[in-house]
């Protein structure tokens, strides 16, 4: 039979209270449950969710480069200085010594043309400077017209006044050594005038030791200055195997008593040559190179 609104009792149906609240609570029923329907659902998904183990982003840390680390020489505690004799003069190129790293100290003739300014050259690189005084020499050999050489003949203001202008010449000069001088250092009113003309001055001297019978160190002492002396003469011979046969004997000493000193000259590439070969192998193996003023007493 088919279904027509228009035969549906209407009024009866507004005015069955029974019906009403049947019809509200069937109503609220469904709303009900489909609110718990809803609920359980939710739950479940929400579980569903907690219950997936998360998966981490693998993080990729790229490696820190590794710095290369220069192995610190060891320290032998041996200590050496060199001092290179005679600039100042007509030298045409330094370039070989200012190509050494290492301390030294170089000794520079005084009263030439050139001294002031090869000084300051050498102070500017880096290097220490000390005076190169002219000494008279048993020999005789050593004349200079222009004056600046201590002499035995000289008297006692004659010297002073030389040592002065000598060091005038060489104004960065923080010490001295003696150039030649075997007939001088072994006079003792020569040395004594000498660290007269210095006492005071905050200086350091060197005894070259160009004579056996040299009294230089002992009368620096007893002005005390501090002061050493030369233990060997690195070049007396020119050639290059001589001279590293020299040094490696200077070092063997440093080695054995604590500390030594060597001199060379400035004007010979032989013995630049050897220096800047064998003093950086030295280093590395624990020789510590100084300034003279380091080892003076």
């Amino acid at each position: 039979m088919p279904f027509r609104l228009n035969k549906i009792d209407w009024k009866g149906l507004s005015e069955n209270k029974q019906l009403k609240l049947n019809i509200g609570l069937a109503v609220v029923l469904i709303i009900f449950f489909a609110f718990f329907v809803d609920m359980i659902f939710s739950v479940s998904k929400f579980r569903h969710y907690a219950e997936r183990p998360v998966k981490k982003e693998k993080i990729v840390r790229k490696a820190k480069p590794v710095k290369e680390k220069r192995a610190a020489p060891k320290r032998t505690g041996a200590r050496v200085a060199v001092i290179l004799d005679d600039a100042g003069g007509n030298i045409t190129d330094h370039n070989g010594l200012y190509s050494i790293k290492e301390p030294l100290t170089v000794s520079v003739l005084p009263c030439l043309p050139t001294s002031g300014k090869t000084a300051k050259a050498l102070v500017d690189a880096g290097f220490e400077v000390i005076l190169h005084l002219p000494m008279e020499s048993l020999n005789g050999n050593y004349r200079r017209s222009g004056g600046g050489m201590v002499s035995c003949s000289n008297a006692d203001y004659e010297i002073r006044k030389t040592v002065l202008d000598d060091f005038s010449s060489v104004k960065w000069a923080v010490g001295f050594n003696n150039h030649m001088g075997s007939k001088a250092t072994a006079d003792e009113r020569v040395m004594t005038d000498v660290f007269n003309s210095v006492k005071g001055r905050d200086l350091y001297f060197i005894d070259s030791r160009t004579s056996g019978k040299s009294v230089a160190l002992k009368t620096a002492r007893e002005f005390s200055i501090p002061s050493a002396e030369n233990n060997i003469f690195l070049d007396s011979e020119a050639a290059q195997p001589f001279i590293e046969s020299k040094f490696r004997s200077l070092i063997a000493m440093a080695r054995q008593k604590g500390s030594a000193i060597g001199i060379g000259h400035v004007t010979r590439p032989a013995t630049i040559a050897a220096l800047k070969k064998l003093m950086p192998e030295y280093r590395k193996e624990g020789i510590e190179f100084v300034y003279a003023s380091e080892l003076v007493k």
